[in-house]
């Protein structure tokens, strides 16, 4: 089984995974370590480590995925760190259609799997909606 860790500035991580449970219900696999405005790194390197023990504590290789925020950001510096010593694999740019996706395949695929999967469903989630719904042609 795969868990997913979903990791972010303030309290992002856990709205964002409420917000997923809202949508797709239980969400066993996914669990959020949130950044809170005046904590340090070290708190945060602290917890996701705690976390990834937890879900993962014989050390598997492919079993713990991190969805990080933002790139060069903090929580996404702490999870380059585990994916560093082989503890996790990292993608950045975490969205809810990411999480919804993999929250309901967390238990049966790789954390490399998941990875790719998560990269494509955050890039599918990106539209311009309006273009949808202007007359025709679709410019203003």
């Amino acid at each position: 089984m795969t868990s997913i860790v979903v990791t972010g500035h303030g309290s992002f991580a856990t709205s964002l995974v409420e917000t997923a449970e809202m949508i797709v219900g239980s969400t066993e696999h996914v669990h959020a370590v949130d950044f809170p405005v005046g904590s340090g790194v070290d708190e945060l390197t602290e917890r996701v480590e705690s976390l990834i023990d937890r879900v993962n504590p014989a050390g598997e290789p492919g079993r713990v995925l991190i969805l990080a925020d933002v790139l060069g950001g903090s929580p996404a510096r702490v999870a380059l760190a585990q994916a560093a010593a082989g503890r996790a694999d990292v993608v950045t740019g975490v969205n809810l259609p990411m999480v919804v996706d993999l929250a309901l395949g967390a238990g049966t695929s790789s954390a490399p799997e998941l990875a790719a999967r998560a990269v494509t469903a955050g890039q599918d989630g990106i539209r311009d909606a309006g273009a949808l719904v202007r007359p025709e042609g679709g410019v203003r």
